[in-house]
């Protein structure tokens, strides 16, 4: 029959916290007025599984279905990876709760996903303490509780400190993803803190099993709200009496956002990270030291300080971070005469920096840094920022190790490219490293040398202080194979001396064929009549690079050490062989030879204080015109 008109269905309704819901009938719908639930009945007698009534999701249900779902729910249903792919044959299944609760984020506690900067310093707090601080210290549950907390992306403002309890591990979406800016100007952003809580001030943090540790910071952007010349300012992250912390893919800047070089490292305030340590140094055992802090591809960016270093610091390792745009990149200081010890500074790229890429203070330890194949550009210059200067007025190194037992490996300095390149006569070298440690350089530089010309190969600048310069060379060309060693002794008003130690290889070059001696010796003389062998007019010049040889003595060659007069146009030319060269038949051919090898040498121009504050390296070789130019390749490497 056909329906023409259906003008009202009408369906059972009622109370349900009051009255309950009756049996419906099958099909019959029943609404619940005051908790808004729709219900409909059913009949196993028409094939249904039981006689209750069943509940039918609403609007109001999905508007918020994790009401609905709760925990029972999740509890009792399964959960099994990626069971729609046929090729995955495991059979194991979990509760949907555990596998939520795998993860967990910022928003679980009600962070609000936004770029508003929103204040969520309370919030955060509590997330932190809920996983991490929510029990006795050494209580099952504090560590059944970890887990990785989340931050969404967005902009958030933090207004206060924020403390990380031990095995602290946060993880952003990306720097410049998640965001947090700092709004006060008199607390960190981040501060460690030991087992009960106790901070750094409180001069009373635990060591042992209660000690600040395993904490890890990665993938944000951590901001001060405000940029002014307030060096003080409290550091962005503060890293105190901890073992054992990273920070990887973390970008540390102030608000400033320009390219402006008048503003680098001279308004921007603060610090990015801050690592403090109270222990009475690694000779005292584990006490209150800040241990094994690892920071990673990190951004400083815009502030007064990248990273800075005080107390008991024990080996922290910085690589393959950028400093930017800051007063000094690396800060190491004392506190009661101990130091930071044991870092290791590598692959970082520092430029912009308006004092030095890395300082440390006087300290009574021996602090033992190494620097080691970083890259330093536009460092030491003051405001100028430019690696040419004439000047050392607000100039610095751009490496101080004031401690002892320090190295500088393979770092790379822009300043010194500068230097050996540059022909203007007013440069002026400021120090690349000072203070006791070595400079130890891998990489080889190249220069030609030509004929009957002095080359500088090297600029070396004075930093006021004894200096041993050593260089691994060697010369070559079509006929010459020499390696060597320099040592040169560098005083600090500029006065050096040198000393060349090498072995060599050569090729004799033929000046002359044909030479008959005008009579018979037996001691190694050749008397020769100049007229007819012109080349031995300029006799002043034959000496321990000549040689003699006969096509009889089948090579066998007799240095030229010394020259004997002779009368009119006669020539006795002294000979050095042993046994001796015996000229014992005038119709026996000689050759003059040439080599090179002595030909070539080293020294040292001093150019003082008043004149540049460095000195030069000078290599000359004084081959004529008929041999062949040579190539230098060295490395120079300096102790201080």
């Amino acid at each position: 029959m056909a329906v023409i008109e259906i003008a009202k269905i009408q369906v059972r309704r009622g109370q349900e916290l009051q009255t309950g819901i009756p049996r419906l009938d099958p099909g019959e719908f029943g609404w619940a007025e005051d908790t808004e639930n729709l219900y409909i009945g059913k009949r196993v007698i028409e094939g249904a599984v039981d006689n209750e009534n069943t509940r039918i999701l609403t609007d109001n249900d999905l508007t918020n279905i994790f009401s609905l779902v709760g925990s029972s729910v999740t509890n009792a249903i399964s959960y099994k990876y990626r069971e729609d792919v046929a090729y995955i044959t495991h059979n194991s299944r979990r509760k949907l709760q555990d596998r939520l609760d795998d993860d967990v984020s910022l928003a679980s506690f009600g962070l609000v996903v936004n770029n508003s900067a929103t204040d969520i310093t309370v919030l955060f707090q509590n997330a932190i303490n809920d996983l991490f601080f929510n029990s006795a210290w050494n209580s099952t549950n504090r560590v059944d509780t970890r887990r990785v907390l989340m931050i969404p992306a967005g902009t958030y403002s933090i207004s206060n400190n924020i403390l990380l309890p031990p095995y602290t591990t946060l993880v952003g979406q990306g720097s410049e993803i998640t965001k947090l800016v700092l709004t006060s100007t008199t607390t960190n952003m981040f501060k460690t803190v030991d087992a009960e809580g106790r901070i750094f001030e409180s001069n009373n943090m635990q060591s042992g099993v209660k000690r600040a540790r395993e904490v890890s910071i990665a993938g944000m952007t951590l901001q001060y709200s405000t940029s002014n010349n307030n060096q003080s300012t409290p550091a962005l992250l503060s890293l105190e009496n901890v073992l054992n912390a990273k920070v990887e893919d973390v970008f540390f800047k102030t608000s400033v956002d320009t390219n402006s070089t008048t503003t680098y490292g001279l308004v921007s305030s603060g610090i990015g990270i801050s690592m403090r340590g109270t222990g009475g140094g690694i000779e005292s055992g584990d006490a209150n030291l800040c241990e094994n802090i690892e920071i990673v591809n990190c951004n400083f960016d815009s502030l007064y300080i990248g990273v800075a270093g005080t107390g008991t610091v024990v080996r922290p390792i910085i690589t393959d971070s950028l400093f930017n745009n800051l007063n000094r990149g690396i800060t190491l200081s004392a506190t009661a005469g101990l130091a930071p010890t044991n870092g290791v500074f590598s692959l970082n790229r520092f430029s912009n920096i308006v004092r030095e890429g890395i300082y440390t203070t006087t300290s009574t330890n021996r602090t033992s840094h190494v620097s080691e194949n970083n890259f330093f550009i536009q460092v030491g210059n003051g405001s100028t920022l430019d690696d040419f200067t004439t000047t050392s007025t607000n100039k610095t190194p751009v490496i101080s190790f004031l401690s002892k037992g320090n190295k500088s490996n393979s770092d790379y300095f822009h300043r010194r490219h500068i230097a050996n390149i540059t022909t203007a006569t007013n440069f002026y070298y400021n120090p690349l490293v000072t203070g006791g440690t070595t400079v130890d350089d891998s990489a080889t530089f190249t220069s030609d040398i030509r004929f009957n010309t002095s080359s500088t190969v090297a600029r070396i600048g004075l930093n006021g202080q004894d200096q041993m310069i050593t260089g691994r060379y060697q010369i070559t060309n079509g006929g010459l194979s020499r390696k060597g060693n320099l040592l040169i002794n560098l005083s600090p008003d500029g006065y050096s001396s040198i000393t060349d130690s090498y072995d060599y290889t050569e090729y004799m070059h033929v000046m002359a064929t044909g030479i008959r001696a005008r009579a018979v010796t037996n001691n190694n003389i050749l008397s020769v009549d100049t007229a007819v062998y012109p080349v031995f007019v300029n006799s002043g010049n034959l000496r321990s690079n000549w040689y003699i040889t006969g096509d009889k003595h089948r090579g066998r060659a007799g240095a030229i050490t010394g020259v004997s007069s002779g009368t009119g146009t006669i020539l006795n030319i002294t000979l050095d062989d042993t046994p001796a060269f015996v000229i014992n038949d005038i119709t026996e051919n000689f050759s003059l030879l040439k080599s090179e090898n002595t030909d070539i040498s080293f020294l040292t121009s001093e150019k003082n204080v008043v004149t540049g504050n460095y000195i030069e390296l000078i290599c000359t070789n004084s081959s004529v015109s008929t041999l062949t130019n040579s190539v230098l390749e060295f490395q120079i490497d300096i102790l201080t």
